[in-house]
């Protein structure tokens, strides 16, 4: 049996990210580009709320965060 490889980052540090719009929305985070379909959810670090493109579609309401449910 394969080894479990360690985590990377946190678990608990997993955050879900929802487009609430009803358009295609194309991030741009360090990692690279990201599409984020219309009423998709992804997993992604919390680190990604530092992306000030992220924080504004939070602010106006077009995309949803919360922690992620499964661990």
């Amino acid at each position: 049996m394969a080894q479990k490889q360690p985590f990377t980052w946190k678990p608990s540090d997993v955050i879900e990210v929802a487009n609430a719009s009803d358009e295609n929305i194309s991030l741009e985070l360090d990692s690279g580009p990201l599409r984020l379909d219309s009423g998709r959810t992804l997993r992604m670090t919390a680190s990604a709320l530092q992306q000030p493109q992220l924080v504004a579609l939070v602010d106006a309401g077009k995309v949803k965060v919360q922690p992620s449910r499964r661990r």
